[in-house]
């Protein structure tokens, strides 16, 4: 994956786990083989802001073991740099894993957590240097997940927001809370300590009422975010289903002066989900740190990196930028306008 001339350098820092999935939609109680493959929010991000030719530098914890070697080799076989992992023996810390069961209409899919006491679960707050890590630093990303995995996991992620501001770097943040990690009340109180650090708030409109009881239309909920949380912008996606294997996405964007700018509907045909938000996330920070100005751009980025992601398996999109730009000029009739 090259990198462009003037690429921006952005840091994330998350868990990543590995995945293990049953083939051709088969239950896990009766599965005999599982496939593996990586995945992690921010790590999934780091992805494809590399894939789009910027510098992509994922911190984390892993076990110094064959998992945890498996782990470092996959996020730097998509150039996610990984000079910042910090390294644990097998007593400080495991592995951590989720199984996905891929459902098909009327099934849902489901996913199986085992993540308790993880090497990044049992990170030692203040172990990183994060004053090292953003010198020439453009932007940091974290999601909700991240301080969700453990009270050490959310002490670090506070210390590394803060570190990010202090050094000058852009934070997005993406709110994307789990139920099965935390509580909606526990997530408020960090999500609330979060926000005022926050330059560019991904989130949903149902999660911003729950977890900042912001109530309206979704123009109104999405200004009342940028000024009751001081963020400069703030990013919702749209999903339409017509089955659970087709959808169209879209997304909308408000930052100063208050207007809302929106994506084109792009319909999709899903091979596999997980990871398309993250994608998206990764797509529109490559866009915003572009051009600040043009909204428009970071949005269509965004939505073109998670379609493309929605028709491939596993969380890693593995797509080359000039594939993602012709993506976000596809036309309806699927003809890429080159």
């Amino acid at each position: 994956m090259a990198v462009q001339t003037g690429a921006k350098r952005i840091v994330s820092f998350g868990e990543a786990m590995i995945r293990l999935t049953p083939p051709r939609h088969e239950r896990i109680e009766r599965s005999t083989f599982l496939d593996l493959s990586p995945g992690g929010a921010e790590l999934n991000t780091a992805v494809t802001v590399a894939a789009l030719g910027h510098v992509a530098e994922w911190v984390s914890v892993l076990p110094d073991n064959p998992l945890g070697h498996y782990l470092g080799r996959q996020a730097r076989a998509h150039a996610a740099g990984t000079s910042h992992v910090q390294w644990v023996t097998e007593d400080q810390g495991r592995m951590g894993l989720y199984f996905l069961e891929e459902g098909t209409d009327p099934r849902p899919s489901a996913v199986v957590y085992d993540r308790k006491q993880s090497a990044f679960a049992n990170l030692t707050p203040g172990q990183i240097d994060w004053a090292s890590i953003f010198r020439d630093t453009d932007a940091f990303h974290i999601c909700g997940i991240t301080p969700a995995v453990s009270p050490a996991a959310k002490e670090e992620s506070m210390l590394a927001i803060q570190a990010a501001k202090a050094a000058g770097a852009t934070v997005f943040f993406d709110l994307n809370y789990r139920s099965k990690l935390w509580t909606e009340r526990e997530a408020r109180a960090a999500f609330h300590e979060i926000a005022p650090h926050v330059d560019v708030l991904f989130a949903s409109k149902s999660d911003l009422g729950t977890f900042f009881d912001l109530e309206g239309d979704r123009p109104t909920v999405m200004e009342t975010a940028r000024t009751k949380l001081g963020v400069a912008v703030c990013v919702t996606t749209r999903k339409k289903s017509r089955a659970s294997r087709s959808i169209a996405l879209s997304a909308q964007a408000m930052g100063p002066p208050g207007e809302v700018v929106e994506a084109d509907w792009k319909s999709v045909e899903i091979v596999d989900r997980l990871g398309g938000g993250d994608a998206f996330a990764g797509g529109f920070i490559t866009g915003y740190l572009e051009d600040p100005e043009d909204l428009q751009k970071a949005l269509t980025l965004g939505v073109a990196a998670s379609a493309l992601k929605h028709t491939m398996p596993g969380d890693f999109l593995c797509a080359s930028r000039a594939e993602i730009i012709a993506a976000a000029g596809e036309t309806a009739g699927g003809v890429l306008q080159r």
